[in-house]
């Protein structure tokens, strides 16, 4: 009798125990749980968040105008191009914006822009074959003027963008979303217009320190 109260007893503190333990890890979960949750979240987004790509680099040739103001020239320059899923049409718009720069002097002292540095780039999208192009109306507007020099600026674009892209066979000049009849008077721009080599120079082009570097 008295051995089965022991073991009643014994059967009982064990059962407490158990009680005890299941108190104790219920009490812990309270207070770890937001911590826990909190890992597990960062666990995850650092799973699946993307790695940041460091930029590509790329030569491209940029078309700006000879000393005598007759005719293009190509300089190579060096840039970089973010990863990004619309890579193409951003590429485009990162090398025309290279073109209004002008060129670099330290290399090329002789070469003149040919695009009014206060022009912007406002769209930049493709189309059946078709690079469209929609500037600020800074680039008529500020535009020097002159049948040759209204030509320069015209295929600096076209041949910049045609050279760079040859998967594209021509380009449509916009300003502020709308095709015009010309830049300063002389050159018929409403329609697209392919690449023009009558108005490049043999002169060979000319590396920059960026593009060697």
């Amino acid at each position: 009798m008295a051995s089965g109260k022991k073991k009643a007893l014994s059967g009982k503190k064990k059962a407490l125990v158990w009680v005890v333990i299941i108190i104790v890890a219920f009490v812990i979960g309270i207070f770890f749980a937001p911590l826990i949750r909190e890992r597990a979240y960062k666990i995850k987004e650092w799973i699946v968040k993307p790695p940041i790509l460091a930029p590509q680099t790329k030569i491209v040739k940029l078309y700006f105008a000879l000393p005598q103001g007759e005719y293009l020239t190509a300089q190579q320059r060096k840039i970089f191009l973010p990863r990004s899923t619309n890579g193409k049409n951003k590429e485009m718009k990162i090398v025309l914006e290279e073109l209004i720069k002008g060129p670099k002097k330290n290399k090329s002292k002789d070469l003149s822009l040919t695009i009014p540095p206060e022009t912007k780039i406002r769209a930049v999208y493709t189309r059946d074959g078709t690079i469209y192009v929609d500037f600020s109306s800074s680039l008529k507007e500020k535009h020097p003027g002159g049948a040759t020099g209204e030509l320069l600026t015209i295929y600096s674009i076209v041949n910049t963008l045609l050279d760079n892209f040859p998967s594209y066979s021509r380009v449509q000049i916009l300003i502020k979303g709308e095709p015009q009849a010309t830049l300063a008077g002389h050159i018929d721009i409403r329609h697209p217009l392919s690449r023009n080599s009558d108005i490049i120079s043999a002169h060979p082009p000319q590396s920059d320190q960026e593009a060697r570097g």
